[in-house]
């Protein structure tokens, strides 16, 4: 039974949530912005867990679709679908039932939210698939991983405003930086086994396709301060998410795969400081 439990662990990746962090923060960003900094404590912990649930269910159908390529990479031959300590029918069963969960937290949410929710439950169950066909799947990931912000705006505003598109557009560019990085590690492995990503893509051209990406991330999140006439405050946040930016860029090796990894995962505490400058904005 612990056997068992241990490989349903792995194959969540409960031993690396920076997927839910990724997800989470610009969520929960949008539902600051989006509730005009007056959240219900009910819906955080909606949003917190719909992120758990939602980032639990796409890495078990990416690991189901990419069984075979896994099992032909260094870095992923001993997933648990791949080295089969989980069989296809437990992780399909445990992909429904945490679809489930997701779908049982949309109960307190309104209409709009649940066909927004029923669209990226779509998304992520195809992401897998795209890596076979799109040159850069990695913005088909960043539509997966903004559908919070629209959830957000649908439960608290019923419409999505301008503020609402900056932050898509936004994060959009943020998962193209961040997951770029993380597919440069990939790189030789997929260019072998004929998978698409935006390493391969902008080979190359990768510090210019980061530092691009990053100072639109920055460029929509300065003007939602500026068309909402937030604090100072608001801005000093975001200055202090353009010095980190600026640390993890300079500091970092993009030949090298452990500075990929480690420059991938300290993307977890820009997306904390980019929900803190909203938190900021309406203090």
């Amino acid at each position: 039974m612990l056997g068992v439990l241990k490989n349903y662990f792995f194959l969540l990746r409960l031993d690396k949530p920076i997927g839910v962090y990724l997800l989470l923060w610009p969520s929960l960003a949008a539902v600051w912005l989006a509730s005009e900094g007056n959240p219900e404590l009910l819906i955080v912990i909606i949003f917190c867990l719909g992120s758990f649930f939602m980032r639990s269910a796409g890495v078990i159908i990416n690991d189901y679709f990419d069984q075979d390529i896994d099992r032909k990479v260094l870095r992923t031959f001993n997933r648990p679908i791949a080295n089969y300590s989980v069989s296809n029918k437990e992780a399909l069963a445990l992909f429904f039932i945490l679809v489930i969960l997701s779908s049982s937290l949309l109960l307190f949410l309104n209409l709009k939210s649940l066909y927004i929710a029923l669209f990226c439950i779509l998304l992520i169950s195809t992401y897998p698939l795209m890596k076979r066909f799109l040159p850069i799947p990695q913005l088909y990931l960043g539509i997966c991983y903004s559908m919070g912000i629209f959830m957000a705006y649908a439960f608290y505003q019923g419409a999505f405003p301008l503020n609402c598109w900056l932050l898509f557009f936004g994060n959009i560019f943020w998962v193209l930086a961040y997951d770029t990085v993380y597919a440069l590690s990939d790189r030789q492995d997929d260019l072998l086994i004929n998978v698409k990503s935006s390493a391969i893509y902008f080979q190359g051209k990768e510090k210019l396709v980061l530092w691009i990406s990053y100072f639109l991330l920055i460029t929509f999140l300065l003007l939602i301060g500026i068309f909402n006439s937030f604090s100072l405050l608001y801005f000093v946040a975001v200055s202090a998410n353009i010095l980190l930016i600026f640390i993890l860029m300079i500091s970092t090796n993009f030949d090298k795969p452990s500075d990929c990894s480690k420059f991938f995962r300290k993307n977890h505490w820009l997306g904390i400081g980019i929900f803190l400058s909203f938190v900021a904005a309406f203090v």
